[in-house]
């Protein structure tokens, strides 16, 4: 009886042995096919939440390696435009040049001017379909600053953009009265005298031109000018008879303002200095002042807050005052590529393209067909040059750091890819042993099992 139980346990511990050395070869074998040490959270729970982390990083660094390389194809686009538009820059300067000097005669100025002007309706072409897709990069709308001007407290900008209108009464105060003026108000420089005309009746007088108008609480409106006056609460109507509305051609193209990529969004407002102005921001904008200002035709270079703004050559510093009158640079609409896999700015790449249309330019007005024009030409192609210049010089910065940020996306990428390897990857040549030791064992285990089978029949042997 007690050989019978000890050959009994002999085989249940035989088999007990032969199932381990089964599972191991099963979980071997699954290791081998699979190439993998984690095939199921069972297999190692930790481990196999962090490889998965590491395998979704991985995939949305290869994007991000791949967005690297559409951004630099998207820039080497936009720098093809701006190439062509650099190449008829020049020939406009060369027109300029020829048409500047006396052996050009009327009849060849005219046609230096027709080709001027097909290089300029092609350069704002160019400028509004270089695109990449369906998005276009050269026309401003890709990001860039955009700059806008509006006149001190006291005036109001015409439709044109080029008239200042002013109102004094006979104290000095230009501040007693505001301005509205109609899209089809005439422009018609010079003084408008305003007189009464018995009671609340106006009267607006410039040369031969005379509008009436009947107060109605303060507000004269000068239907056939254009022109709507609303006097402030502390202003006497009925004293009105000596005061004036000036409008004079203040010389500035709102649309040459010039705002860089470096420039920050604010809103800064010019102020009179000795010799010159100061343009000051109402934040983080800064302030920078410019010397120098005169007559005439002229660039004032705000440098280090990333503004030009264009004086043409009606400017005149004895009549026409700057002070007071904003410039508002809109927030950047910089356009973003992800070049990392969190939602975070150090994973991302904000890219604004300047726009190079010629008006962007300052250079839609030019005029050649005239000794002056052209020699104002020269000045305007010229900073129009370097604006291009600068533009394309952004673009050279970003595909440089595109290309660093390509290459660092490429180190991550095999650096990522060898820690998870090591966490999920199986040891081949060490999981090839556990299968020829469980393979070994299992072969062993299954032969003594049927040794321990066997051993009741030497049991009965006792009873021959």
């Amino acid at each position: 009886m007690a050989l019978r139980i000890a050959n009994n346990i002999a085989a249940m511990n035989t088999q007990r042995w032969l199932a381990i050395s089964d599972t191991g070869m099963k979980k071997s074998l699954e290791r081998l096919s699979s190439g993998f040490r984690i095939n199921k959270a069972a297999d190692d729970a930790a481990g196999l939440a962090i490889s998965q982390s590491f395998r979704a990083n991985i995939a949305s660094f290869k994007v991000a390696s791949r967005n690297a390389s559409e951004a630099s194809a998207l820039l080497q686009v936009a720098e093809g435009g701006m190439d062509q538009i650099g190449n008829m820059l020049t020939r406009l300067k060369e027109l300029a040049t020829q048409a500047s000097s006396a052996n050009a005669g009327t009849s060849e100025r005219e046609k230096i001017e027709a080709e001027s002007q097909q290089l300029i309706t092609e350069i704002d072409r160019i400028a509004a379909s270089t695109k990449y897709g369906s998005t276009a990069l050269l026309s401003g709308a890709f990001g860039g600053l955009s700059g806008a001007t509006s006149a001190a407290a006291e005036t109001t900008l015409s439709t044109d953009q080029d008239l200042i209108y002013k109102y004094t009464d006979d104290s000095g105060d230009t501040d007693a009265m505001t301005i509205e003026v109609a899209a089809d108000a005439i422009t018609k420089e010079g003084t408008w005298a305003l007189a009464t005309a018995g009671g609340a009746v106006m009267e607006l007088t410039n040369g031969s031109i005379t509008a009436t108008a009947t107060g109605v609480a303060g507000v004269f409106d000068f239907s056939e000018v254009g022109i709507t006056l609303t006097a402030t609460a502390n202003t006497q109507t009925t004293a009105m008879a000596a005061d004036s509305l000036t409008i004079a051609n203040l010389g500035i193209d709102t649309s040459a303002f010039t705002i860089g990529s470096d420039a920050v969004a604010d809103t800064y407002t010019i102020t009179a200095t000795d010799g010159g102005i100061a343009l000051a921001g109402a934040g983080d904008g800064g302030t920078q002042s410019f010397t120098g200002l005169s007559d005439g035709a002229q660039t004032l270079d705000f440098s280090s807050l990333g503004i030009t703004l264009s004086l043409d050559s009606d400017y005149d510093t004895s009549e026409m005052n700057l002070d007071g009158m904003t410039v508002v640079v809109s927030a950047s609409n910089a356009q973003t590529f992800q070049i990392g896999s969190e939602n975070t700015s150090e994973n991302q790449i904000s890219i604004a393209l300047d726009g190079v249309s010629t008006t962007t330019l300052g250079i839609n007005g030019l005029d050649l067909e005239t000794t002056a024009g052209a020699q104002a030409a020269l000045t305007l192609i010229d900073t129009a040059i370097g604006t291009l210049g600068g533009s394309r010089g952004d673009i050279g910065a970003y595909m440089n750091r595109l290309s660093y940020a390509s290459a660092n996306l490429s180190t991550t990428i095999e650096n990522t890819q060898a820690a998870e390897s090591v966490i999920r990857d199986v040891d081949m040549a060490s999981e090839m042993t556990d299968f020829t030791k469980n393979q070994i064992l299992l072969q062993a285990g299954t032969a003594m099992l049927a040794q321990a089978n066997m051993a009741p029949q030497q049991v009965l042997s006792l009873f021959g």
